[in-house]
């Protein structure tokens, strides 16, 4: 019976206890806690803002370097340039983001971060989601980081905008011939330098096509001709004479004749 009574007791002394704080989740964050929110919230907006450019850059037929983002200032208040710069590129790099290759199937760019909010409230101690980065690849370069968005510029011209960048005429050859060449299949006119982004003359081009053949580390880059003599370049990596000439005179002349 003592036990019994004894019993009771307890339980009403359980049933009336107040549990102890336990810093569950409602509990309001501390100093350093609601000031860690809100660098990175500032941070999480500032790299919103680069990343918004970087896109529309990128639909502007751009590559951005990083260095853009000091002349910009888009650090966050308290935060310096360089720090930004490491911060924001690594965040790229730990999280889901895209290669500077050819893309297969379609891409998405995320929308900004305040589109993306949209009527949502957000209070002091809110944390901001995290960015989509799926769709920024960079190039490592000698005179800087190259960014784009995979789903608003090509591969291709991303590559194109690169090497012209880093002036090295001749990679910017090579590497342009051997891709039409492998890729649709086709010889390159010698015209086609003369567009963005390259903006050569054809005194230029046929100037890095023989320093190309003089340099004797690209073997497999030719010329051939049409019948009227305008210049075309290829591969004989995935072009065989016969089938550059053909292939030629079919652009550069046949073509126009049987629209």
């Amino acid at each position: 019976m003592q036990d019994t009574d004894a019993q009771h007791a307890h339980d009403e002394v359980d049933a009336g206890a107040t549990p102890a704080s336990d810093g569950g989740a409602d509990a309001a964050p501390t100093e350093e806690e609601l000031a860690a929110i809100q660098a990175r919230n500032a941070f999480i907006r500032a790299a919103d803002a680069a990343l918004t450019d970087v896109r529309q850059r990128s639909y502007e037929g751009k590559l951005t370097t990083t260095a853009r983002w000091k002349k910009r200032a888009f650090a966050p208040e308290g935060m310096d340039a360089k720090t930004f710069t490491e911060q924001l590129m690594t965040y790229i790099q730990d999280h889901e983001h895209a290669e500077a290759k050819p893309v297969m199937g379609r891409v998405a760019a995320p929308k900004p971060l305040e589109v993306e909010l949209e009527g949502v409230e957000l209070g002091d101690t809110d944390e901001l989601p995290d960015l989509d980065v799926h769709d920024i690849a960079f190039m490592f370069g000698k005179k800087g980081i190259y960014l784009y968005s995979v789903a608003l510029l090509s591969h291709s011209f991303a590559r194109a905008l690169y090497l012209t960048a880093e002036d090295n005429d001749m990679a910017t050859f090579v590497d342009v011939v051997r891709t039409e060449s492998s890729t649709y299949p086709r010889p390159v006119e010698i015209d086609t330098f003369m567009n963005p982004p390259y903006l050569w003359s054809r005194s230029k081009t046929r100037k890095v096509f023989e320093e190309v053949v003089a340099s004797g580390s690209f073997g497999d880059i030719k010329q051939t001709a049409t019948s009227f003599g305008t210049p075309y370049f290829y591969s004989d990596l995935y072009l065989s004479e016969a089938q550059a000439a053909s292939l030629a005179q079919w652009y550069g002349i046949e073509r126009g004749m049987n629209p």
